[in-house]
């Protein structure tokens, strides 16, 4: 799909991907952040998207590597980008991830998603108890701002990496009933870096702080000292 086409498949899900429980913001506001400026900055990073300007969103189609689109069989997702309330608040949406109902262990399908929700960042799995509806979103209030497009890229990088990576883990939970993090959770430790550790001081150092802190007239009158100086 070449970037501003509509695809063929799934052409929306506005319903899915609604405003949540926060009210509308009053008609007088102007919107922080435009449409054309949401499609700008989607259009930056290069990716296949869509945009609909009648419904306020632009559809944005991404590869996968474990999830599976539950309506064509292929390997991939599609991102709702939209902005609500004039403006003031972006929503990044995957509706119709799963539906619990399909699966035989809903219990341990939804512990598996909230350890997932305590371990990633933006992104959230969230149930829409009325029809057993999974979606994954995130909500970004941009108030009076609006978002860049490295801002753009990596909220849609990590979304898109939280259905994604999760997947087997959460299908797993829902058809034998174990929520098993073990992998994943090595893999994504093996992939941080390493933190990095403090470099000790030399005895030099600390015998030139021990006389700085003494010539201050303790650790008090050396705080205070460098409260003076601004620092």
């Amino acid at each position: 799909m070449r970037r501003g086409e509509a695809p063929n498949r799934r052409a929306t899900r506005r319903r899915a991907c609604g405003r949540g429980f926060a009210g509308r913001a009053p008609q007088e506001i102007a919107m922080a952040m435009t449409f054309a400026e949401l499609v700008g900055r989607i259009a930056e990073i290069g990716v296949d998207f869509r945009a609909s300007r009648d419904h306020n969103e632009v559809v944005v189609a991404v590869p996968t590597q474990h999830y599976i689109d539950p309506h064509d069989g292929e390997k991939s997702m599609l991102l709702h980008v939209m902005l609500q309330e004039e403006g003031r608040m972006l929503r990044i949406c995957v509706p119709e991830v799963y539906a619990v109902g399909e699966f035989a262990h809903k219990g341990a399908m939804c512990e598996a998603m909230l350890a997932a929700n305590w371990r990633v960042r933006v992104a959230s799995y969230v149930l829409d108890e009325s029809d057993g509806e999974v979606r994954v979103v995130c909500d970004v209030p941009l108030e009076d701002g609006v978002v860049s497009s490295a801002q753009m890229s990596r909220m849609l990088t990590l979304v898109a990496w939280t259905v994604d990576q999760f997947d087997p883990v959460i299908r797993k939970a829902g058809a034998d009933g174990a929520v098993d993090f073990r992998e994943i959770d090595e893999r994504v430790r093996q992939e941080s870096p390493e933190p990095r550790r403090r470099k000790s001081r030399s005895r030099r150092e600390r015998r030139e702080l021990a006389d700085l802190i003494k010539a201050a007239g303790g650790v008090e009158g050396l705080r205070k000292l460098l409260e003076e100086h601004g620092l």
